[in-house]
């Protein structure tokens, strides 16, 4: 399983380059920056769904069952939405070159959804 997660998260990452490669191909007569935020509101709208998906009908319902491990379907919202980040911190980079501090916050949120992806959003102390 493990092994596998680098390669779903690139996987992810590689659909969300081509979903924006189609935005700006599509939307010829627009910045390429909004095709950047077009795939932003497409994350948002289908990791809620996904989500609410997860919570609500497939379950465990994480008030009952904290910390029980993640489920597969968990573990593929997870890998998508690590790979839009990846692609995020690309459009960050590309777009946003002088401002240093959202730079940061991108990879300082990054960083902390990792932690959750590794624990399951419960802290371990080993």
């Amino acid at each position: 399983m493990l092994l596998t997660l680098p390669l779903q998260v690139a996987c992810s990452l590689l659909a969300w380059l081509s979903l924006y490669t189609w935005f700006c191909h599509r939307y010829k007569h627009r910045n390429y920056e909004w095709s950047c935020r077009l795939v932003t509101l497409t994350h948002g709208i289908l990791a809620t769904c996904l989500s609410a998906y997860i919570g609500f009908i497939d379950g465990p319902w994480p008030l009952s069952h904290p910390g029980s491990p993640n489920t597969t379907l968990q573990v593929h919202g997870l890998c998508l939405s690590l790979g839009y980040f990846l692609f995020d911190l690309c459009c960050i980079c590309r777009f946003a070159r002088r401002k240093s501090m959202k730079k940061y916050h991108a990879w300082r949120s990054r960083r902390s959804e990792e932690l959750y992806l590794k624990t399951n959003g419960h802290l371990k102390n080993h």
